[in-house]
């Protein structure tokens, strides 16, 4: 993030509400787990699905963290506008979660309600490493992202709630898919204002932009790219709307990465 970006926004201020948000979200969480509400709240939702499963695969596609990461890779106007904090936040999220799931083996909602109790959707995780979702981390913190840095470029407010509403949706389908117990959701979505925050402190303390705007760090964006479209070429759907979003996405990164090429390697070199 560039420093101009940086001074417009409080760390104090990025601190107390990321505070508030985490503590929030993980009471809400605890009590839905202690209750017995999330179990109810479960099967309520499965015995009634609202939309069709197509429609939540699909959704759950914006959570995956391959896709966060190209999102925000693309809204950059430049390589090394907020290189930095995007990948930060990335490498943060997936290691917080990584570190619960293992110490705070949950299980998933199909190893304790039944398969036939849920409407499964797709090929969704059964067993254990419920808490917290990963997927609602992601789409909270890419929206999060996505919705500071519009918000600096003068973007409405109106277009950053449809944002903050899209990212609660792809959050919310880990419940829908039966992938996630609702209180695995709301922590996960905690969890993102305290990760964007940290790696926010962290940018403000060391950035890597300036590296990534050299020809190492094109190379890097360029592998990076690659490896997302790799990710996005195989199916990881059984619908067809879901299957041709993620070939349309893999074409774009391998796009993007044609772009840096021609960018750090083919303009320079004239």
């Amino acid at each position: 993030m560039n420093n101009q970006t940086v001074q417009q926004l409080s760390p104090y201020k990025v601190v107390l509400f990321s505070t508030i948000l985490l503590l929030a979200c993980v009471s809400l969480s605890f009590v839905l787990m202690k209750s017995g509400l999330n179990q109810v709240w479960m099967l309520n939702i499965h015995a009634t699905p609202v939309l069709p499963a197509w429609f939540w695969a699909l959704i759950n596609l914006g959570g995956d963290a391959w896709v966060i990461l190209l999102i925000l890779l693309l809204i950059e106007r430049f390589p090394g506008e907020i290189t930095s904090w995007v990948l930060k936040t990335w490498l943060i999220g997936a290691l917080v979660s990584l570190v619960i799931k293992n110490t705070l083996p949950m299980p998933r909602p199909a190893s304790v309600l039944g398969v036939d109790n849920l409407s499964i959707i797709d090929h969704p995780p059964l067993l254990s490493g419920s808490m917290p979702s990963g997927h609602a981390l992601a789409a909270i913190s890419c929206a999060l992202i996505v919705c500071t840095v519009l918000k600096l470029r003068g973007v409405q407010n109106g277009y950053l709630w449809l944002i903050a509403l899209a990212a609660g949706i792809a959050a919310w389908a880990r419940v829908a898919v039966g992938a996630h117990w609702p209180s695995d959701v709301i922590a996960g979505a905690g969890l993102a204002f305290s990760v964007v925050a940290f790696a926010f402190l962290w940018e403000q303390h060391t950035s890597w932009n300036a590296w990534f705007q050299r020809t190492r760090g094109g190379v890097f964006l360029i592998a990076l790219h690659i490896l997302i479209s790799l990710h996005l070429a195989t199916p990881q759907s059984d619908f067809f709307f879901v299957q041709f979003a993620q070939f349309n996405l893999a074409c774009i990164s391998l796009m993007r990465a044609m772009l840096l090429v021609r960018k750090y390697f083919w303009l320079r070199s004239q």
